[in-house]
């Protein structure tokens, strides 16, 4: 009886005891004061790298901190768990990863409430996730690839609050969505400059970007971003902000690339808003089944009367089922001086720019419907009150296109180089003032033209403009 009981106690020993807490006396940590500290951390030196071999705990008053380069090798099914602060600023990289790459996967990290947490230059491959519970959460320049849902199963990072910010950092090959957040949970994520390819591989029907409510006066921004899918995924959209809980949501979407994803974009939620501005969405069409998707750009808001507003200007939507869909009554959708172009939208035979499912009258002047441009082709791709009388009216007057090729030639003006970094030429055979505008209309600066080459310079950020002068209206591209 008392040997059994001994050896029962050992094994409650082992199983206290099978994972290792920094001391939580306020000291800051690195990779080697941990190694020093337990054996369940060893240190290779030829191929400096680390073996964490059990679940491994940052206390709440610990820091642990990252400024050398390494790996650290995690065994399969093991956590890291963060109640402190991790802070990672590597000079060239630090690379958490499985044991066996591929085969295996360490259950990720978890990220405490009161946690704070700063990634920079970091790589973390075959792993559950980042879980992140808190609301301090930096990364930039890093990368979070080959991910299996483990500490994490909505996102290969998940949120639950706060103003999380990823910044120039690489997505490729996980599981499950890049990025998610709960349907009550208000995460006002800010996601510029990012690089998505081929994530949610077990093909669910979640998108790439896949986020909740901003929250109250916050504003979800998604922003510069190259977003790219699996075409043999066929279920994965691109970028989904919803409010399914009438939590307040607004979301800024602008100039992003969405390419080869089951559909573009799609805000729904009668309490979200939101701005979608200057995106390249091609060819989000893998599923091929038009009731189910295969828009460009969705709205869905199911209302009486409209409860927010949505705008959408100088967006190129190509190559998709669908180019825009507005379902139910819930949104105001402002599309004037829209800028938009569409082409190659379409399904079953028939083409379809806009299909406005909604009793709401839409304002889409300015936009360029097809290169082919005439009352009756235009009319053609829109669905709207004319094609079933329950509907609102779209007014699509002022169509035009505008040129944005590399070199804008028409013949009194040549515009050049397109894309620019703010500085170009317009060479023009007339003198003319010019006035350069946002999306919006509003005038950002202005001046004369001469005859032959006047070099324009400007202090512009990334985006979408016009130059308007007596003789066209053109694009232009700041990159």
């Amino acid at each position: 009886m008392k040997k059994k009981l001994t050896l029962s106690l050992a094994l409650l020993g082992q199983i206290i005891f099978a994972q290792y807490a920094t001391p939580n006396d306020g000291k800051t940590y690195r990779i080697a004061d941990l190694d020093a500290l337990t054996d369940q951390i060893t240190f290779d030196q030829e191929s400096n790298s680390y073996l964490l071999t059990n679940d491994l705990t940052i206390s709440a008053n610990d820091i642990f901190l990252s400024d050398t380069d390494y790996k650290l090798i995690i065994t399969d099914g093991k956590l890291i768990t963060v109640a402190g602060k991790i802070e990672i600023n590597a000079p060239k990289e630090v690379l958490f990863t499985s044991d066996n790459p591929g085969t295996t996967y360490f259950k990720g990290i978890r990220l405490e409430e009161g946690a704070i947490s700063n990634f920079n230059n970091f790589k973390m491959f075959y792993g559950g996730g980042i879980r992140s519970l808190n609301e301090s959460f930096t990364m930039n320049n890093s990368e979070v690839s080959y991910q299996n849902a483990g500490a994490a199963t909505g996102g290969a990072i998940n949120f639950s609050r706060g103003n999380p910010v990823i910044k120039n950092s690489v997505f490729k090959h996980n599981i499950t969505p890049v990025v998610g957040s709960g349907a009550n949970q208000s995460v006002a994520l800010i996601f510029e400059n990012n690089y998505l390819e081929d994530n949610n591989k077990e093909n669910s029907n979640r998108p790439q970007i896949n986020m909740g409510p901003s929250g109250e006066n916050q504003t979800t921004i998604i922003k510069n971003n190259t977003i790219i899918g699996n075409r043999a995924n066929t279920r994965v959209g691109g970028i989904s902000v919803s409010s399914l809980l009438s939590v307040v949501s607004f979301a800024q979407i602008e100039h992003n690339t969405i390419k080869d994803n089951r559909y573009g974009i799609t805000i729904t939620g009668v309490t979200a808003g939101g701005n979608i501005i200057g995106n390249i969405i091609e060819n989000n069409n893998t599923e091929n089944l038009p009731n189910l998707g295969g828009s460009g750009i969705s709205i869905s808001q199911t209302a009486t009367t409209p409860q927010t507003s949505v705008t959408i200007k100088g967006n190129t939507i190509k190559g998709n089922l669908w180019g825009i869909t507005i379902i139910g009554n819930g949104t105001n959708i402002d599309m004037t001086n829209g800028y938009n172009v569409f082409e190659n939208n379409g399904n079953t035979g028939a083409d379809y720019a806009l299909y406005n499912n909604s009793a709401n009258n839409i304002k889409a002047q300015g936009n360029c419907w097809d290169p082919i441009l005439t009352d009756e082709r235009v009319e053609n791709v829109i669905f709207h009150k004319p094609d079933n009388s329950a509907l609102g009216l779209v007014d699509y007057s002022n169509y035009a296109c505008l040129l944005s090729t590399n070199e804008v030639k028409l013949d009194k003006l040549k515009l050049y180089p397109n894309p620019n970094n703010g500085t170009f030429i317009v060479d023009t055979k007339e003198k003319s003032p010019y006035q350069i505008l946002d999306i919006n209309g509003r005038t950002l600066k202005q001046g004369d033209l001469k005859i032959g080459q006047n070099s324009i310079q400007t202090n512009l950020p990334k985006g979408i403009y016009l130059i308007r002068t007596n003789q066209t209206t053109s694009k232009v591209v700041v990159k």
